[in-house]
């Protein structure tokens, strides 16, 4: 159980910090990662659309949607933030689900 609860401490860490640093606005990077994680009502500019599709189905990114944020946000280390946010973001809703499914199959067999 111990592995489990550092896991679960590592990921809040990670989302954390996703919040907390960056250059390109918090607002920005934290609509990135709810986008990403699938999560509605995070907006409809170019950064989130991006982000939803790298949390959809990465392969579906275009070089336009990264030239489009690269656009909006003004830099390489700006756009970098945002797909990393989403990235990060598809992958603690994946995070989520599976220990959500550990939990299920552990209640399960008591």
């Amino acid at each position: 159980m111990a592995a489990e609860t550092d896991h679960a401490v590592l990921a809040e860490q990670l989302r954390r910090r996703v919040a907390e640093s960056g250059v390109v606005a918090q607002s920005v990077r934290m609509s990135a990662l709810r986008a990403g994680a699938g999560e509605e009502g995070a907006g409809d500019e170019p950064h989130v659309a991006l982000a939803r599709t790298i949390g959809e189905a990465s392969y579906r990114v275009t070089d336009e949607m990264v030239a489009d944020v690269q656009t909006g946000t003004g830099s390489d280390r700006a756009s970098f933030e945002v797909v990393m946010s989403a990235s990060i973001g598809a992958g603690l809703r994946r995070w989520d689900a599976a220990l959500a499914v550990i939990e299920e199959a552990t209640d399960a067999a008591r």
